[in-house]
């Protein structure tokens, strides 16, 4: 390549150039790169230490992980390389709308990563997201504390970066660490198992950092950027970011001097950008508020507030949250938060409000500020409203990491501001803020123990987080009175965060700061106050340090494996379960060359793959309609028992069951599962436990999975495990059918085997019962269990059931936990949040009695609350319930079954495609009637007979139903998320008038100044 002189003459001239600026570049980017390196090594020796992956077998999977969300990325991982359909499921339960569960679990831009994994190797993929996102909030933080206190008077990003930049490097260290703090709290590693929310984690500072430059300097970008991201990312701590900029900005108002007379046009400006934030993120909250309203939404509003309306704990209790290596309690029983947090940052909360450099009006400010957020550990109507007016279910204080947040920023301020004191006034403020902070965490452990007799945590870990109060106190007071600079008078206003004196007085600082460095360095034996001698200064300063930095990286490494050592899912156990599923459910009849593919032609048998359509009708065969398949899996899963809630396993695999874990579920499948002895209408999704001859049926459960025959069915050769395998149901009707009942009935609460024979006559069109009658005698047991003696009067399956125990009113959990036993031999365990259910006894001969035994598994005291405030407990619920009401029992006969079944118009029904979203069939009607498609009733769903629209109506409240004429209909429906489009386009125009406005308000400004 030629190049000219004058190009050859200029490189060298380049060099220094471009060196400087990679210098720059280097110095802005070093402190980042800490943040992000920090908590990775600290993660990377929890990892090692507890044998987690990439260091042993054990998976960071925790709690809802192993059983709710590693399928939901294992699905997600199919959508993104483009084998499934990221609106709709077959295999969500028995079919379901997945936006909403998508915008709650998954629509993290981190989940990207996932497109590089498989389902089989999920829990590789939760170890690298730990290893991305938390590092992640360690570096939003640093972005917000450098920008508010190391660049409070930029106009600019590029001045604010460049200001940062050249603070002095031990400021940019404290609030590296005080960054790491914050990400390595027992919020982030305790409730990371909602690895979801760690996003609300990562934009909360960002969000604080907008309301901060728009209070300061107008600039409303940064605001309605971060708080818009934050609802796209995940809109339920998105609307947490977004409740905790309101706070904030009158924070930062009331801290503000300068702002008389202009306090009520900022808030005009924070008001209009908040709301084209929120209208942005509308493309996510309109449908899934819309998802919502038919699910967990119905239970949330203004009346939650008066669920429990008491303290959530004493105020003195307060304090010994923080301490290192409490675990947070997951039940609400148990009302233990994840607060843990540095020692370092609650010594500077103590520095800050002990800190005479501190203004006042700064100091009230952010007491206030503090107190306010704190209100939510005391107050359970506050948390209910940071949690979305939804009572929590399970991980108490949701908006932990906002007052956690607030803490970081006011010690930051008041460790900053120490510079602002002389050596010995510096030196006291460490020791009497630390003090206060240890007194108040030692105060309130012990009147925890005086008061209650025992700790949240162990004895030991409250003496270490004294002994690291203590630590850090003595740490920072000894660093500080190293300090040679003395403070002037005058730097006070200058140096306040948000303080309109200008550059130019930060400027004139930094320079005198220049100048006492070099005097420092030309009269190292200067007379000033607290001056080791010359050499001994920098010295122990330095060593100082270092002692800071390591009790900090080893209190976190302590506090990081303390807050994992309750993983035990194994990563090759996940991995090897899945692969064995697979391998089962394709063995199944119509699972086998249905599982895997999206749809099929009934023309030309060719059908479009898709690894989690769920059941489609066999190629080449879809007038079959046994091709179809929808099972009903009372096996556990492989982490442990569904007594306490389903799993999610069937949505990887692309088959249609009853379980599916999710509070996104439409509540309206929900119900009518609950009728009919399923399951229990809870935020924890539905479930599989038991077979039910008469629902099943109805429902098209073609195979059962059990450990025992389930009636009117024939083994077939899949076996799960052990006693485990699978039976094909002889009785299940196809996916439609027609019916001349008004596919509606009164359903009768608590009585799920009348509801199932309800529905079974409505279809049949008549009145016919299949039910035989059970005689019911209780017996004299022991203290432990109540016994009972069945008498069926006719042969058939014996069905038991119990609506007392179960405390169906209660929403938010299970009932009273028992064990059904019959002559002797366990039936199964009842009562927990995932087996509410009619319990299937077995076959019964008439005049053959049956002892059943239940028996509550351990003393139950706690209380049991209703949505009214109401309570009751294991006593009230089972022990006084006469023995009519208890237990409920029956027989069917399945004679009159099959006949009913007969008479149900399904032997014109043809499946031609079944894919997600997508169902599209072949129906020759005897008669004028509703065909039932036994998909779950969701408002999204469009139907067209013969190519005209008709309504999708809710047969039977749950399912839909159809109208259609005698003879050939062609039947199709499709699934839309309603509100997708109208919140698009409420989003774009949100985005369009934000930057029209900002435009104007610019060109407005630069015609001022050129005035």
């Amino acid at each position: 390549m030629y190049i000219s002189g004058n190009d050859a003459t200029a490189q060298p001239h380049q060099r220094p150039a471009a060196r400087a600026r990679a210098s720059r570049f280097a110095r802005a980017a070093a402190p980042y790169l800490a943040a992000f390196a920090i908590p990775i090594c600290v993660l990377l020796a929890a990892f090692a230490m507890r044998g987690i992956y990439p260091f042993g077998d054990v998976s960071v999977m925790l709690y809802d992980m192993p059983v709710q969300y590693a399928e939901y990325f294992g699905w997600l991982i199919q959508v993104l390389h483009g084998q499934g359909n990221l609106l709709y499921s077959n295999a969500a339960g028995l079919g379901g709308g997945m936006f909403s569960l998508f915008t709650y679990y998954l629509s993290s831009p981190f989940n990207l990563i996932a497109f590089f994994f498989t389902p089989e190797t999920v829990p590789q993929l939760f170890s690298v997201l730990y290893l991305v996102k938390i590092p992640a909030c360690a570096v939003g933080c640093l972005v917000l504390l450098r920008g508010r206190l190391l660049a409070a008077d930029a106009e600019t990003w590029r001045e604010a970066r460049a200001a940062a930049a050249s603070a002095p490097a031990s400021r940019q260290a404290l609030l590296v660490l005080l960054a790491c703090a914050y990400a390595l709290t027992s919020y982030v590693l305790g409730y990371a198992s909602n690895i979801m929310w760690l996003d609300g984690v990562i934009m909360a500072p960002l969000a604080a950092l907008g309301v901060y430059r728009l209070v300061q300097r107008r600039a409303c970008g940064g605001l309605f950027a971060a708080c818009a991201c934050a609802i796209v990312f995940n809109w339920y701590t998105g609307y947490m970011v977004c409740l905790l900029c309101a706070p904030w900005f009158f924070y930062e108002l009331a801290r503000d001097r300068s702002l008389r007379g202009r306090r009520l046009r900022c808030c005009w400006r924070f008001a209009a950008t908040m709301a084209l934030a929120v209208g942005a993120g509308m493309v996510v909250l309109i449908p899934t508020a819309l998802a919502l309203l038919g699910g967990k939404g119905t239970h949330a509003g203004l009346a939650s507030l008066a669920c429990n309306t008491g303290l959530a704990r004493n105020p003195l209790a307060v304090a010994d949250l923080f301490c290192i290596g409490t675990l947070p309690g997951i039940t609400t029983q148990a009302n233990l938060p994840a607060l843990t947090i540095s020692a370092l940052v609650l010594v500077g909360v103590g520095v800050f409000l002990a800190n005479g450099a501190v203004g006042r009006r700064e100091c009230i400010a952010g007491a206030a500020f503090a107190l306010v957020m704190a209100t939510s550990l005391v107050f359970t109507p506050v948390a209910t409203i940071w949690s979305g007016f939804v009572p929590e279910s399970s991980y108490t204080n949701r908006n932990g990491f906002a007052i956690l947040l607030v803490m970081t920023v006011l010690a930051a301020e008041g460790l900053l501001a120490l510079s602002r004191l002389d050596a010995k006034p510096r030196r006291r403020c460490a020791l009497v803020g630390g003090g206060a902070t240890l007194v108040s965490v030692a105060g309130s452990a012990t009147w925890l123990y005086v008061a209650k007799g025992s700790l949240p945590q162990a004895p030991e870990l409250v003496a270490l987080e004294c002994g690291l109060l203590t630590a850090f106190t003595l740490l920072i007071a000894g660093a500080a009175g190293m300090r040679g600079a003395v403070a002037r008078p005058n730097d006070e206003g200058a140096q306040r965060v948000g303080s309109k004196a200008g550059k130019a007085a930060r400027t004139a600082d930094a320079e005198r700061a220049d100048a006492d460095a070099v005097r420092d360095a030309a009269f190292p034996s200067a007379n000033r106050a607290g001056c080791p001698p010359h050499g001994a200064r920098p010295i122990l300063r330095a060593a100082l340090c270092v002692a800071l930095v390591c009790v900090f990286v080893g209190e976190q490494v302590f506090s990081a494996q303390a807050q994992l050592s309750r993983c035990r899912y194994t990563v090759s156990g996940y991995t090897d379960t899945l692969t064995e599923l697979e391998g089962f459910y394709g063995q199944l009849d119509g699972t086998a060359a249905g599982n895997g593919a999206d749809s099929v032609s009934g023309a030309d048998g060719a059908g479009a793959s898709d690894a989690s359509g769920a059941n489609s009708a066999t190629a080449g065969n879809a007038d079959d309609a046994s091709a179809f398949a929808r099972v009903g899996n009372a096996a556990p899963y492989w982490g442990g028992s569904k007594v306490n809630g389903p799993d999610n396993m069937a949505l990887v695999l692309g088959v249609s069951t009853f379980d599916h874990y999710s509070s996104t579920q439409e509540y309206r499948i929900q119900q009518l599962l609950h009728d009919l002895g399923y399951s229990k209408v809870t935020p924890f999704g539905t479930y599989y436990m038991s077979s039910n001859v008469i629902a099943d049926a109805l429902l098209g459960v073609t195979d059962i999975v059990d450990d025992q025959p389930p009636a009117a069915t024939e083994p077939e050769d899949a076996v799960l495990s052990g006693t485990w395998r699978a039976y094909r149901n002889e009785l299940a009707l196809p996916l439609g059918w027609g019916t001349t009942g008004s596919a509606h009935i009164d359903w009768q609460e608590g009585r799920p085997l009348e509801n199932q024979d309800a529905m079974l006559a409505d279809a049949a069109g008549n009145n016919v019962s299949a039910l035989s009658a059970v005689d019911m005698q209780e017996c004299d047991g022991d203290q432990d269990a109540r016994t009972f003696t069945l008498t069926p009067s006719a042969d058939g399956p014996v069905y038991l059931y119990t609506p007392t125990a179960f405390v169906n009113d209660l929403y938010y959990e299970g009932g009273v936990v028992c064990e059904v036993w019959a002559d002797g031999s366990l039936v199964q365990t009842i009562g927990g949040r995932g087996s509410c259910n009619q319990v299937y006894l077995g076959w019964g001969r008439a005049g053959q009695s049956v002892q059943v035994v239940i028996k509550p598994l351990a003393e139950q005291p706690y209380e049991l609350r209703f949505e009214d405030g109401t309570v009751t407990n294991a006593q009230s619920a089972f022990w006084d319930v006469p023995a009519v009401e208890l237990v409920q029992a029956g027989t069917v006969d399945l004679q009159i079954l099959e006949d009913q079944l007969s008479r149900i118009d399904s032997a014109g029904f043809a499946l031609s495609a079944y894919e997600n979203g997508r169902i599209a069939a072949t129906f020759n009607a005897a008669q004028d009637e509703t065909l039932v498609i036994s998909q779950p009733y969701e408002d999204g769903w469009t139907a067209t007979v013969n190519g005209q629209p008709v309504e999708v109506q809710a047969a039977y409240d749950g399912l839909m139903g159809i109208p259609v004429q005698t003879g050939d209909n062609i039947v199709e429906l499709r699934y839309l998320t309603p509100g997708l489009i109208p919140g698009a386009v409420v989003g774009i125009a949100s985005v369009t008038l934000f930057a029209v406005w900002r435009i104007a308000a610019r060109r407005r400004s630069m015609l001022h100044d050129g005035e």
